[in-house]
């Protein structure tokens, strides 16, 4: 999916719920709906903290042509919703409910902050999150000092990882040419 029919996407949903959603969105699916028109996805990763009734929520996704959590995550059949178990995320702890980027009639969407989106990609750090940083660094005006902040509320478990200590030295030293 990219930017457009993800939006569709949201539409469809929100006409097929009954009941309020609040979703709150990572990943390629928030960086579409940020408005990174030359990124693609092919699911939207549902965080904790997110609010929806589960069977609400996965009958309108199915309705709207999304799998709901599939088994197969490498090689699904097509588009899928993805509810992220929370011992598995990388993302800074929530100081406030996030921003909207999509609001219907039962269904609002939000992202966390682009700084945590930044550090949300340090764990795997490949050629496409390199490049989705640059775009929420470039868009949205991210600083050194915003992701320091944002790395500063993860889990510290998350703060002591050397994967992830490490590719934040080397986003500052690259992106900014300041040695941290």
């Amino acid at each position: 999916m990219d930017a457009s029919s993800l939006r569709q996407l949201f539409e469809r949903i929100d006409a097929a719920l009954t009941s309020p959603v609040d979703l709150w969105i990572r990943g390629g699916a928030a960086l579409l709906a940020l408005g990174f028109e030359g990124r693609v996805t092919a699911d939207i990763d549902v965080l904790p903290g997110s609010r929806f009734v589960e069977s609400d929520l996965q009958r309108a996704c199915e309705s709207a042509g999304l799998l709901w959590n599939p088994q197969d995550k490498d090689a699904p059949a097509g588009d899928y919703v993805e509810v992220v178990p929370a011992a598995s995320l990388v993302l800074p702890t929530a100081m406030t409910d996030y921003d909207p980027v999509y609001r219907g009639r039962m269904l609002t969407v939000r992202t966390p902050p682009a700084a945590d989106l930044v550090i949300g990609k340090l764990k795997r750090l490949d050629p496409e999150d390199m490049a989705d940083i640059q775009y929420l660094i470039v868009r949205h005006s991210v600083d050194v000092a915003a992701l320091r902040e944002a790395f500063g509320r993860l889990p510290d478990r998350w703060q002591r990882d050397s994967v992830l200590t490490d590719n934040l030295r080397y986003v500052i030293d690259d992106l900014w040419g300041e040695k941290s």
